[in-house]
């Protein structure tokens, strides 16, 4: 059993993925982790935006593992972001770190775990990670060369470990910060 705030959440942008390889190895090393997740599975770089969902994105009988074991929910698609992060379930957010993700996610109290693909994600995730201390870092662009063992390892440390923690409870200031900036503000 898993505690409150053990789901991951997991979602590129619709203008950046990650490579079929790189998509693979991710839900491989999800797969190792044994993590919940939501994963709101979208075209690789490869494909063109728009494009139909094609299980050949994910490893052999993934889809297959995840009913079976119960241990994640594929969205093919696009996925109410902010009324899952909202979820009191959720606990973490693996990320491209664009800044529309970044504040929905922080507005929340949901810590990231950054995978920055292009323009200013590698900002945001730096800023993220070394300013604010509500992001753990999983690879920097495409083909990073995360593998499925780094993956797991990553999750893990966020979902479970120090760092982890760490974020959460970062995450929770901000998130107050925000609350009480917006009721200013009106």
């Amino acid at each position: 059993m898993h505690p409150t705030n053990s789901v991951l959440y997991v979602s590129f942008g619709s203008q950046f993925n990650v490579s079929a390889s790189q998509m693979k190895e991710l839900a491989l090393g999800l797969e190792l982790s044994g993590q919940p997740f939501i994963w709101a599975v979208k075209p690789p770089v490869e494909y063109a935006r728009g494009t139909e969902f094609e299980s050949e994105w994910l490893p052999e009988r993934f889809e297959d593992w995840v009913k079976e074991k119960k241990q994640g929910l594929i969205v093919r698609g696009w996925a109410p972001q902010l009324t899952i992060l909202s979820h009191n379930s959720v606990g973490g957010f693996l990320s491209h770190c664009g800044w529309n993700s970044t504040v929905e996610a922080l507005s929340q109290g949901v810590p990231i775990i950054g995978w920055p693909l292009g323009g200013d994600q590698f900002y945001n995730a730096k800023l993220l990670v070394e300013e604010v201390g509500v992001c753990v870092e999983i690879g920097r662009r495409r083909e990073a060369g995360v593998g499925r063992e780094e993956a797991a390892r990553v999750v893990g440390e966020a979902m479970g470990g120090e760092k982890g923690a760490a974020a959460r409870m970062t995450a929770a200031l901000v998130r107050e910060i925000l609350k009480e900036a917006a009721e200013e503000r009106g």
